[in-house]
């Protein structure tokens, strides 16, 4: 039977009692036995610290934590390996050795300030990414008008990671500083945990929070279609986030988001709700010669933006597109739509044409290493001088649609744009819808393409060369931006309460 409210739980090892906890009730999803909890417990208070004698690896009050996490099996993972792997361990000391001091304006107090990750050791330092990581299992976004708090640990745990080579390797499961040798412990605990803080908000206690994203004006609900029982009530977080928008299947339209004059063959539009930039690096195959001069126009054919030396790499980025849809890319352009937690979380046609390619490419969700360049303070999301090069690395989509246009004498032009949905930071779920198929006529602002789940996520479209100019080139009447209202909600320190079983 269910343990009932405000129950103080006893989890023994042997006749001593390890801890007590006074407990409420909340998930479903989390539910767990008492005898599946000694378990845990008993497994995890074995481990030792590899740099002391005699010593746990976890305290008694982090292993509570840690066994009544609905993310346990990946804590387990990352706990066992470190006890127990040597390689884990020095790829961990490494990591902690290499952090940087947060740049300016990120930290309270006087800049520069410490990297939060930097710990005395490394067992100090797993000890935080426990601690870290099952806070981060559990959070509910907060929203207040036009700000949230919904990137507060995808933040956090880029600092893990920023101008930090070894963590970017260790995340992607790489030996640290040795990218040609695979240590695959910090690539399978993120991958892991992501997929069980995506189980998380599929759940019932995910709804938390939900209604005051529903009653936020900012939101804009009506524009969404409503439930089954004609409310805007969501069972989990996930279902909420997935929202579907409001369509109209007779004209082929969505009516709170019109596409620009369909009738017109030669538009492109917005693939979603996003902050929009040019790519700045001119699309080049890795030939394995690159000529590297002084820029004077980066979206020049022949010059390459030397982004830590890596040019971005179609034969990466693009996935198994066949060799001759890759090359259409070659000198091409390209724009960078990054999603915002409180926007629409589908993805549309920005073209009407012909899909001839699509896949999921599935890696990797961390490793970014330039947050603030990323999402810098002006709030211009992936704006021009972001290194997108580094998305080959990340689970992704990519879908190909052929066009046709006609030219000035009514002959007809073919291109290739490409839109490659990308999961960053526990977004494992880049969705493509079922019908995305090669043959599959689709149109401009209407057809849906597939969605994402909470998280990071970001569209990254490319156009074959000569197609389009790559620059944003707005029409009057059309939104540009939007006016804040509201400040951003603190994130409360204190976890999610989770209800037990006998």
């Amino acid at each position: 039977m269910k343990l009932s409210f405000k129950t103080a739980l006893p989890v023994f090892l042997g006749a001593s009692a390890l801890c007590y906890s006074s407990i409420s009730a909340s998930a479903d999803q989390t539910e767990i036995s008492r005898k599946e909890l000694q378990v845990r417990a008993i497994h995890l208070d074995k481990l030792q610290d590899p740099l002391k004698t005699k010593a746990r690896l976890l305290p008694r009050n982090l292993l509570l934590k840690v066994i009544t996490s609905p993310c346990y099996e990946s804590l387990d993972y990352l706990s066992t390996q470190y006890a127990g792997d040597d390689k884990t361990r020095e790829a961990l000391a490494t990591v902690n050795d290499n952090f940087h001091e947060l740049p300016v304006g990120y930290c309270e107090g006087t800049d520069p300030c410490p990297n939060p990750w930097q710990s005395t050791d490394a067992t100090k330092l797993v000890q935080k990414m426990l601690d870290e990581f099952t806070k981060w299992c559990t959070f509910l976004p907060d929203i207040n008008g036009s700000h949230d708090n919904g990137l507060y640990y995808i933040q956090e745990f880029t600092w893990f990671y920023y101008r930090n080579q070894a963590g970017q390797d260790f995340v992607q499961g790489k030996v640290p500083n040795d990218p040609s040798s695979n240590l695959l412990t910090g690539l399978k605990f993120t991958t892991d945990f992501s997929v069980q803080r995506g189980e998380f908000m599929w759940s019932k206690a995910s709804a938390e929070k939900v209604p005051e994203w529903v009653y936020d004006p900012r939101i804009e609900i009506s524009d969404y279609q409503l439930n089954p029982d004609n409310t805007y009530q969501y069972r989990s977080f996930n279902e909420f986030f997935a929202r579907n928008i409001k369509t109209d299947p007779i004209t082929q339209t969505i009516p709170s988001r019109p596409a620009t004059m369909p009738e017109r063959d030669y538009l492109v539009v917005s693939p979603t709700d996003c902050i929009m930039n040019p790519l700045v690096q001119v699309l080049q195959q890795e030939d394995g010669s690159v000529t590297r001069e002084y820029i004077q126009n980066p979206l020049q054919e022949n010059l390459v933006l030397d982004v830590k030396n890596i040019p971005i790499s179609l034969n990466d980025l693009l996935g198994e597109t066949p060799e001759e849809l890759k090359a259409q890319f070659n000198g091409g352009t390209g724009l960078s739509c990054v999603l915002m937690p409180n926007t629409y979380h589908h993805f549309h046609s920005p073209v009407n044409g012909t899909v001839v390619h699509a896949e999921i490419v599935k890696t990797g969700l961390y490793g970014y290493e330039d947050f603030p360049n990323w999402v810098p303070f002006d709030g211009n999301v992936g704006r021009p001088g972001t290194d997108f090069s580094q998305f080959q690395m990340f689970q992704r989509g990519v879908i190909i649609v052929e066009v046709k246009y006609k030219d000035l004498n009514g002959g007809t032009l073919t291109g290739y744009v490409a839109s490659i949905p990308v999961g960053l930071n526990t977004i494992g779920s880049v969705v493509l819808a079922d019908d995305i198929v090669p043959g599959k006529q689709v149109k401009r602002g209407y057809t849906r393409f597939g969605n994402f789940y909470y998280g990071g996520s970001l569209d990254i479209l490319l156009f074959s060369k000569g197609l389009a100019s790559g620059v944003v080139q707005t029409r009057l009447g059309t939104q540009i931006t939007l006016f804040n209202v509201g400040d951003t909600p603190p994130v409360d320190p204190n976890l999610p309460t989770v209800r037990y079983l006998k």
